[in-house]
This record gives C-alpha cells, sequence and structure tokens, in this order.
C-alpha cells in the first residue's frame, strides 16, 4: 500500500539526496549557503523558538506555501506573529500545540528532511497593522526567501491553515497496493492503483488555485507537493512521483 509516514520521509530523504547529488546543472539548490531571512522558525529543540538572523547569517532553511483560508481574524491572530507576541516568540519559544495542524505538519517534514529552520510567513513575519513597517520590509523579500530556500513545502491540498496536509483520509480505507512486475523488454515496473495525475493533483490543487502562490512555486528552486492522492517531488530534473515513477519536464 502507499507508504506509511517512516517510509514517506524516507523516501522525500532520497529525493533530496539524489537532487543533491545529480541535479548541479539544474541549479535546484543554492550553489552556496543562502542567507537566512530576517526571522526563521528554529524547530531543533522540544520547544520552537522563533530566531532572528544576524546581518549575513546564513544556513538551510525549508519554506512552506500555503492557503490562509477564510478563517476568522480572531482564529488568525491567535497564531500569527505581532508586535506584542514577537519578543516572547524570540525568547521564551512556541508551543507546537498552539500552532494549526498545516505548520505543525511542515515543522514534522523539515525535521524529517534533517533541517533545522522553516519559513512561515504568518510566523516569520508581523502580521496586521500593528507594525506595517515589518510587514512591508518583509513581504518585499519573499521573492528571495522561496529563491533561496533549500526545498519548498507545498500544503497543495489544505483549503487553510487548520486542515495539515500529512494525513490523507480520503485514501485511508483504500486498497492502495503496489505491485513489482518483472518485464523482459523493460526490466522492474511498479504498479499501483494510485494515478499518477499530477495535472489534476498539483496543477488543479487547492493551492493553485490562489494567484499569489504563483510567484512562490515559480521562485522556488524544488517543491515537495502534499496532495490529496499522493506526494510529488518536482525540481529542474522533472517530477518524481510517490508511486515511485518519474516525469520528465
Amino acid at each position: 500500500m502507499l507508504p506509511d509516514n517512516d517510509s514517506r520521509f524516507r523516501l522525500f530523504r532520497e529525493w533530496m539526496r539524489v537532487c543533491d547529488r545529480d541535479h548541479e546543472s539544474f541549479e535546484c539548490y543554492p550553489k552556496k549557503t543562502s542567507r537566512l531571512p530576517s526571522r526563521v522558525l528554529d524547530v531543533s529543540g522540544n520547544r520552537l523558538r522563533l530566531h532572528v538572523s544576524k546581518s549575513g547569517e546564513r544556513g538551510e532553511y525549508v519554506a512552506l506555501s500555503h492557503c490562509w483560508g477564510n478563517l476568522s481574524q480572531a482564529h488568525k491572530r491567535s497564531f500569527c506573529t505581532s508586535s506584542a507576541n514577537l519578543e516572547p516568540r524570540c525568547t521564551r519559544g512556541l508551543d507546537i500545540n498552539t500552532l494549526p495542524k498545516t505548520f505543525q505538519d511542515a515543522i514534522t517534514v523539515t525535521r524529517e528532511l534533517g533541517k533545522r529552520y522553516l519559513w512561515i510567513d504568518s510566523i516569520c513575519i508581523v502580521q496586521y497593522d500593528d507594525d506595517l513597517e515589518d510587514w512591508t520590509k518583509e513581504s518585499g523579500q519573499m521573492g528571495n526567501t522561496f529563491g533561496n530556500a533549500y526545498v519548498t513545502i507545498a500544503a497543495t491540498s489544505a483549503g487553510d491553515a487548520t486542515q495539515g496536509f500529512l494525513e490523507r483520509p480520503g485514501l485511508r480505507d483504500a486498497n492502495l497496493q503496489f505491485a513489482k512486475v518483472y518485464t523482459i523488454a523493460d526490466g522492474t515496473m511498479n504498479l499501483s492503483s494510485v494515478l499518477d495525475d499530477y495535472h489534476g493533483d498539483v496543477e488543479n490543487g487547492v493551492l493553485n488555485q490562489r494567484a499569489w502562490v504563483l510567484q512562490e512555486r515559480a521562485l522556488s528552486r524544488r517543491t515537495i507537493h502534499f496532495t490529496a492522492n499522493q506526494t510529488y517531488w518536482e525540481c529542474g530534473g522533472g517530477v518524481r512521483c510517490e508511486t515511485l515513477t518519474r516525469m520528465r519536464k
């Protein structure tokens, strides 16, 4: 059946390893360690902490592309960074259980990929009109933020920040078996009842119906798309599917 989370994470790390090894000519990742955004979420400890980058500080970080959704302003304010909670988030940290499910899933993936830093817009940029100067400055850097990320996580199937993307309830009870077939002409083939539908799953996914996501997707060097049916890896070398098939660009 489709891989459990442990198997999926091993697959994601293998995708990243192969891309790191073989795709230098495609510029799928920065040739030297990028400068960190002004703030990143440090996910290395038991308690999260908002890290304020020093001038010129470099490091590898993951960026999250996601839908905010139609949440109430009160709900958004409960997890967004503001001028009031900025200092405590940098010093005392954040409790992961206070964050929306999509953010929690992104933290899990970042840790499983072996990376320390995660950039999420509503956590790393001061929101609302209590500090328009910070929002204006940082939102103007989003092109660099996605362009310099080590990899982008796209919560493609999540309609808002509360839905998460690692669980796929629609597939939970399905009989999604892999079959390995040996042929004289082509060697080993992996067959699955899961359809490789990149256009339907990614291009027509909930996330990619939002206009602003075009910039995030276009500028990201490589992206892991978490869709309702399966996960896709997209980089300069093409698209790899969770069903173990590969699509070339």
